[in-house]
């Protein structure tokens, strides 16, 4: 059996400006995040079928039986990777512990878990880099929209990720602070509405290339490359009101991005000195809220009394486990 486990990611700094052209037209920039372990998991198992590739999943409750010559319109992403990495004879079993539409980059997650394992099952081993321009690419196929690059890489690299954006090329880097001070300050929750990220991201990006957001995105650039300044010189207390510059910044792009109750609850969340910023392209899903390590108590029970479930969560990194003898 072929064990997989990618990590999804909380977004610190610079989210959206991973996607392509926005990357190169709001350079210099960076996307920062943090890889945690509310995981997708896949395992895979050979059948004594000679044919036929089977995929249970868990957290949606469905089981897909793969067909390749599939309509179009029935495709799942499963269907996308193994349509360009076949393989037969085997079932696997998918989970992600990460709530649906969370904007912690869950369906990413799952996407690379399972790409891992179908290259394991090959014996295949492409670089990170080329595993990244796969699942960008098969992604973008399905949702027929640009895909960013920071969700991969928090599943791929584990840890505290950079993704610093130049006008030529953009560069990943580990970001070298104390993950325990992340995990000491953030409160991470579920504000208990999903959203589709992919239609969130779209307007985004269709906003940004139309240049009507283009002085926003500026100072969301700018802003990031402050978040980045501080992190690294240890400034946690200062971190705090520059992720919620960004969140400011981000209220800006559109309505919808923090609905009324979330706008709601994050105003009473300052009042006890927590700092919030929304997880992905916002719309709902989960938030997190930057805050001294004495003040986590009183913004947890804030949240909980205000319905928003809170997350636990650890930094985490990826792996790959094999049992039973060779694939």
């Amino acid at each position: 059996m072929i064990t997989v486990t990618a990590p999804t990611r909380i977004d610190l700094a610079g989210g959206t400006l991973d996607i392509w052209p926005l990357s190169a037209q709001f350079a210099p920039a960076v996307c920062i995040n943090a890889a945690i372990n509310l995981s997708a998991t896949v395992e895979a198992v050979k059948t004594e079928s000679a044919n036929g590739v089977l995929i249970n999943v868990a957290h949606l409750g469905k089981t897909i039986q793969y067909v390749k010559a599939a309509p179009e319109r029935y495709k799942t992403l499963f269907h996308r990777a193994l349509d360009s990495f076949p393989v037969e004879g085997w079932e696997f079993s998918v989970k992600s512990l990460a709530p649906a539409g969370s904007g912690l980059g869950g369906s990413s997650a799952v996407l690379i878990a399972f790409l891992r394992a179908l290259f394991k099952i090959r014996g295949e081993n492409p670089s990170r880099d080329s595993i990244i321009e796969f699942a960008k690419n098969i992604e973008a196929r399905h949702i027929g929209i640009p895909t960013g690059t920071q969700d991969y890489i928090a599943s791929l690299y584990g840890g505290i990720n950079v993704l610093r954006m130049q006008s030529h090329t953009a560069v990943h880097e580990k970001l070298k602070i104390d993950r325990c001070e992340l995990e000491r300050r953030i409160v991470l929750a579920y504000s208990g509405s999903s959203r589709l990220s992919a239609r969130a991201n779209w307007l985004m990006f269709k906003k940004a290339v139309e240049k009507k957001t283009e002085k926003i995105f500026q100072k969301i650039a700018e802003n990031s490359l402050e978040v980045e300044r501080a992190l690294t010189a240890g400034d946690f207390a200062g971190a705090g009101p520059l992720l919620y510059a960004e969140n400011r910044l981000r209220e800006r792009l559109g309505a919808s991005v923090i609905p009324a109750g979330l706008r709601r609850t994050f105003a009473a969340v300052r009042k006890k000195g927590g700092f919030p910023k929304i997880c992905g392209a916002g719309g709902g899903g989960c938030f997190i809220v930057w805050c001294e390590p004495a003040q986590k108590p009183a913004i947890a029970e804030l949240l909980e009394n205000r319905s928003a479930r809170l997350l636990p969560f650890r930094i985490a990194s990826p792996s790959i486990k094999i049992t039973g003898g060779k694939p």
